[in-house]
């Protein structure tokens, strides 16, 4: 029934396949612009389809053999997937999947294949991925389904390296647990799946080594246990090696981020916090007791965020955020390439997007806080660098304004850390704030990378401030912690010190100070108003959480058990004078006088529309004047650049309204 349904996207996916020059993705160097600088000093307004739908170019990816790379970008309502030579930089072909459903990923598998995901909607209302696999030289595009298959379709648990199979874990039915099915990518017709491995009671999660030997199952028991069950080897026995409790901070549950297991070892690796530690390193773990063991990289400063690995499993990269997000390269011979690079190219900062198997080539990236980016291909065998596409084409470099790191004290004496960014020609004296709430909110921080929508916001004469409150990621547990249960309240806080520190230094009008936020920003940005309109003159939310018992209970059928569960113990904290109700817009409406966007996309299933539509009813019953929006087209993000340019446009005018920039 599922798999009939999803024949409609199927039918839709169109190839074009004539070979073209890359003219409609690439642009002039940074700062030839026809952007003019106005005599006081002020850029003239960017449009706002320059700033609308993140650049497809971020996402590309690198054949294995490095002979060609994809992206995949929204062109004219439809999304495609783009192929282009590596050396040429002509474009191969591209694949239209359509505009009726929801592009998830794609991956490389082998040299000549294309694995992309989709979302399809059954009934109207039941949402389901799905996988494809396109084979570029035999034009072959096929499904990767079955007619038992349950909701979660594109769980992939290994990929051959030469792209001729893959392994998923899926369900034949919506309760019962994942097994492992192995799908041929050879065919010339729709592979049916064979099972490699049968599920087993209470195991949700698998993980493979990288010769694709399933080695690991994880999942939950009663009591709130959660179990590892590991072997060997394809003829071992699969024995229970560690069990941890979701309610025990001290189990090392949070260490079970599991990676990198070899064909040849009983050792991996995890991201997790080390014993006495407060930040997140790479650590080896041993599969066959369920203890961590070495350190193998961390940062005094900041925490490691994700791994890359080679094709044997073998970690070469790390990811970690401070100001900017960057990449550590553990391998000496492509750090050395990195630091080549770093003095050929003139941006503030370069960054090494993705390498081929045998390092004959990489995709390379110029970018800054000031500065959107640029990609570029570069050959190391022939020292040739050649300059693929700008991000944003349309904006010059010399319109955007720096961010600056802040730091001040909140009312309790916690030091926050966040940024500043001010309009570019405008003193920095009593200017017109937006105090810019992060999403998340645990876990998540701010950095200093460019920021569409902050440069967005400055370019049309506006102060942004992002602070990164109590909660946040990157700063370590012990201010992570600080956040638990201060929801609504400390953390709130800090985003209203913010603007105290702002006003005692004279760079913001007190008079003119709006909230801007997305997810849980959207809320902290109507909650603001609510809770202290003396501070705030309006606030603007796109797809806020609008009451938080209803959002807990939509996060319990849609989280892992044991992350709805902390998700739950983080909001609710331990206080027992404590009710959720009294942060919660949609409870507290009739207290709000202040002037409120409200927007929403219709599928959204991270905050669902529901949150929307109950604030929306309840304002309309206490005779409470909202200005509201509701994109069908949408979910928690955009989905197409003109539901992103309607929501910037209309953000723009009610902003102009109620708190101008002039």
């Amino acid at each position: 029934m599922i798999f009939r349904t999803f024949t409609g996207i199927f039918g839709a996916l169109v190839l074009s396949c004539q070979p073209a020059i890359a003219q409609d993705t690439q642009a002039a160097k940074p700062g030839n612009s026809n952007a003019e600088i106005a005599d006081n000093g002020m850029p003239d307004a960017i449009p706002l389809s320059a700033f609308s739908y993140s650049s497809a170019l971020g996402g590309a990816q690198l054949s294995p053999d490095g002979n060609r790379f994809a992206y995949a970008v929204l062109r004219g309502g439809d999304t495609y997937i783009e192929v282009y030579d590596s050396a040429t930089l002509q474009r191969y072909f591209r694949l239209n999947l359509g505009n009726d459903q929801d592009f998830r990923f794609f991956r490389w598998a082998g040299n000549d294949k294309l694995l992309f995901s989709m979302i399809g909607t059954y009934r109207g209302q039941y949402r389901y991925s799905r996988l494809f696999y396109f084979d570029i030289e035999r034009q072959v595009l096929n499904p990767l389904v079955s007619d038992r298959m349950a909701f979660v379709g594109d769980n992939i648990i290994h990929l051959d390296p030469a792209g001729n199979y893959l392994l998923t874990s899926f369900g034949t039915s919506w309760d019962e647990p994942p097994s492992v099915w192995r799908f041929d990518l050879t065919t010339d017709t729709p592979p049916e799946p064979v099972r490699v491995e049968q599920r087993q009671r209470r195991v949700s999660s698998w993980v493979a080594d990288e010769a694709g030997n399933v080695r690991i199952g994880v999942g939950f028991h009663r009591r709130g246990r959660v179990q590892m069950h590991y072997r060997d080897g394809l003829d071992g026995e699969w024995e229970r090696v560690a069990q941890a409790r979701v309610d025990d901070e001290e189990s090392g549950l949070d260490l079970w981020d599991f990676m990198g297991l070899r064909s040849d070892s009983d050792t991996g690796y995890s991201i997790g916090i080390p014993a006495g530690g407060e930040r997140a390193a790479l650590m080896e773990f041993d599969f066959s007791t369920g203890q961590p063991g070495d350190i193998v990289f961390a940062s005094p400063d900041e925490d490691v965020a994700s791994v890359i690995f080679d094709e044997q499993n073998n970690p070469i990269a790390v990811s970690y955020q401070g100001d900017e997000a960057r990449r550590e390269w553990l391998d000496p011979a492509i750090r050395d390439m990195r630091d080549q690079l770093l003095t050929r190219l003139t941006g503030p900062r370069v960054s090494i997007l993705d390498i081929a198997a045998d390092r004959s080539r990489m995709l390379v990236v110029e970018h800054g806080p000031a500065y959107p980016g640029a990609l570029y291909v570069y050959t190391p065998a022939e020292d040739r660098l050649q300059h693929f596409a700008e991000f944003r084409p349309q904006i010059d470099r010399r319109s955007l304004a720096e961010p600056q790191a802040i730091r001040y004290d909140a009312r309790d004496g916690t030091p926050i850390h966040g940024y500043l960014t001010l309009p570019v020609g405008r003193e920095a004296r009593g200017l017109p704030l937006i105090v810019m709430p992060h999403g998340g909110p645990y876990g998540v921080r701010d950095t200093d990378n460019y920021d569409d929508r902050v440069q967005m916001l400055a370019n049309r004469g506006y102060a942004v401030v992002q602070p990164n409150f109590r909660g946040s990621g990157g700063y370590g547990t012990s201010f992570m912690d600080l956040g638990w249960g201060q929801i609504g309240r400390r953390m709130q806080d800090d985003l209203d010190d913010a603007v105290a520190h702002l006003v005692a230094e004279g760079i913001a009008d007190p008079q003119r100070v709006c909230l801007v936020g997305s997810s849980y920003g959207g809320f902290a940005a109507v909650w603001g108003v609510i809770r202290n309109p003396e501070i705030y003159r309006c606030a603007a939310s796109w797809a806020g959480v609008m009451h938080f018992e209803r959002q807990l209970n939509h996060d319990r059928d849609y989280l892992f058990g044991q992350n709805a569960r902390r998700w739950r113990e983080r909001v609710d904290g331990d206080q027992t004078d404590f009710d959720l109700d009294d942060v919660s817009p949609a409870v507290q409406v009739e207290r709000l006088t202040r002037p409120v966007l409200l927007a929403h996309g219709q599928r959204d299933n991270t905050v669902p529309f529901s949150q929307y539509q109950l604030m929306v009813g309840r304002a309309e019953r206490a005779d409470v004047l909202l200005e509201t929006l509701a994109l069908e087209g949408s979910g928690h993000n955009f989905f197409s650049r003109a539901d992103e340019e309607t929501y910037h446009r209309t953000l723009l005018d009610f902003l102009a309204e109620h708190n101008p920039a002039d």
